[in-house]
């Protein structure tokens, strides 16, 4: 229903009863139902492959430290042996350890599907725009 107002120039208040005022556009998109569950897998879902590849290298960094040293003091003229299996182990923790990170993120694990189903949820969920009316103050 119209109050007839029409290509008229208004000067003075014009009271129109149920005028959006105060208003907001917003976005909304359906929400992606996290349970508890996915939230542990997020935050803890690393493959064990990392675990393992975080060992193998932190020891190989304990090796390392140690040929540093006996190398330091062969260096300074000490007679300290430093053998060819010590870089041997070295090199294959080393290799090792990038191995296994290699194989943890190409194989499947809990938190890459979880955020594959966030993706296609979101990615396939439309988003449509509404007036928000803005709350009292």
């Amino acid at each position: 229903m119209t109050s007839g107002i029409a290509n008229q120039k208004i000067n003075r208040t014009v009271i129109v009863p149920n005028l959006l005022s105060g208003t907001n556009i917003g976005t909304w998109q359906a929400d992606y139902p996290l349970t508890g569950r996915d939230y542990e897998h997020l935050r803890n879902g690393k493959p064990i492959t990392l675990n393992w590849a975080n060992s193998i290298f932190l020891a190989s960094i304990g090796i390392g430290l140690t040929l540093m040293g006996k190398f330091i003091s062969q260096y300074k003229g000490s007679t300290v042996v430093i053998y060819h299996g010590e870089w041997t182990a070295l090199a294959c923790g080393l290799t090792i350890s990038i191995i296994l990170y290699l194989i943890g993120l190409l194989l499947p694990n809990d938190r890459k599907l979880i955020m594959k189903q966030l993706k296609n949820h979101f990615d396939s969920s439309p988003k449509k725009r509404h007036m928000v009316q803005d709350g009292e103050k």
